[in-house]
């Protein structure tokens, strides 16, 4: 095993993010991964990706050596730990245990309802613990296991917001229109889906318990307990009135079942639900991302009204015009920077960025 990566730390991160949700933190979680220690690690299977996830040639178990032997070459500092993430099984992998067929390309996965314009009074959802699509992602978890022990982090994989599934199944347009002449049904579809999103979160987090130091999800947050980092990206074509009707009732019930949830805030489109999501006490943090070309606009006054709301902020490190988020001096322990990663051979760099908030990188 190549995992550079004790109960020690594990400990110590453990400790570390308490304070931070408790607000005893006085500098944000800075998670710094270094690579490339030792020299380039040479793997004997390809890793997880869009193209190999669902290559049924390849064994989970090729995934898990593939990353063993990089990792290698891995060390973690600041709030980083060794995880594993499968969100390369494709966003909202949901629809796939429930009837949809997976369609890789490089960039992303999307996925294919079993025919065109199902009536949604068709659309019945059941928990299938046979289905390959979820046989595969487990039989991953259980390699995993089998392997570290929990000494790695496995990230839950992408299961998706509730109403982004059943646009898979109906398509956005149909979708709409279900809004406006079968409320009933769209709310019935919304119940069946998030009874087994709990079912099918809660029997991968078994696969780990016992032996987990820890659990994550796409986003590579680390949770104790078993967390997640909710979304509805289908929200964005829906007005307030809308949101508060068909996903703000799933939003809020979700949150309150999950260890410290977060909330992935994807554009402008979805700010008009803003101080909806904000007034949910289960969600403690929003993952603010901004549209493509959107430079500075109103970046610092939306961070500030979340912080206001006395939400964590999960960010990058610098808004999008370069500027540091860090110019929240009085408020740093609110604020999540997402991993940051430089090779060996700049050390320097990465101490650099780290003495900044009081981190010591040695090797």
């Amino acid at each position: 095993m190549a995992i550079h990566f004790d109960k020690g730390q594990y400990e110590t991160l453990r400790q570390t993010y308490r304070k931070w949700w408790a607000g005893e933190l006085d500098r944000p979680i800075i998670p710094i991964l270094t690579v490339g220690h030792g020299g380039e690690a040479q793997a004997n299977a390809l890793p997880l990706g869009f193209t190999t996830a669902w290559d049924t040639s390849i064994n989970p178990k090729e995934f898990i050596d593939a990353f063993d032997k990089a990792s290698d070459t891995h060390r973690w500092h600041g709030e980083a730990f060794p995880m594993f993430y499968t969100q390369r099984f494709g966003p909202g992998v949901l629809a796939a245990f429930l009837g949809c067929t997976p369609r890789s390309t490089p960039e992303t996965i999307w996925f294919e309802p079993p025919r065109k314009d199902i009536p949604i009074e068709e659309l019945h959802f059941e928990f299938d613990e046979q289905n390959p699509y979820y046989r595969r992602i487990a039989n991953l978890y259980e390699a995993a296991m089998e392997k570290w022990h929990g000494s790695v982090v496995m990230g839950m994989t992408d299961l998706g917001g509730i109403m982004d599934v059943l646009q898979s199944f109906r398509g956005a347009e149909n979708l709409l229109m279900d809004l406006y002449d079968a409320p009933e049904e769209v709310l019935r579809c919304v119940g069946e889906l998030q009874r087994l999103w709990f079912m099918y979160f809660d029997k991968f987090n078994a696969i780990m318990e016992g032996e987990a130091q820890g659990y994550s999800h796409w986003y590579g947050m680390y949770h104790e307990r078993p967390g997640y980092i909710l979304q509805s990206d289908f929200s964005f074509m829906i007005g307030p009135d809308m949101f508060k009707t068909f996903v703000a009732p799933e939003l809020s019930t979700s949150a309150d079942r999950l260890y410290n949830a977060v909330y992935h805030l994807d554009g402008e489109g979805e700010l008009v639900h803003l101080d909806t999501i904000l007034g949910m006490e289960g969600i403690k943090g929003i993952q603010w991302v901004p549209s493509p070309g959107n430079v500075n606009n109103n970046h610092e006054e939306l961070l500030c009204r979340i912080l206001d709301a006395g939400k964590k902020v999960i960010s990058h490190a610098s808004k999008p015009d370069g500027t540091p988020v860090d110019a929240f001096a009085d408020r740093q322990g609110q604020l999540y920077f997402k991993q940051s990663w430089y090779f060996a051979s700049h050390l320097n760099e990465a101490r650099r960025y780290a003495g900044m908030y009081g981190i010591e990188i040695k090797e």
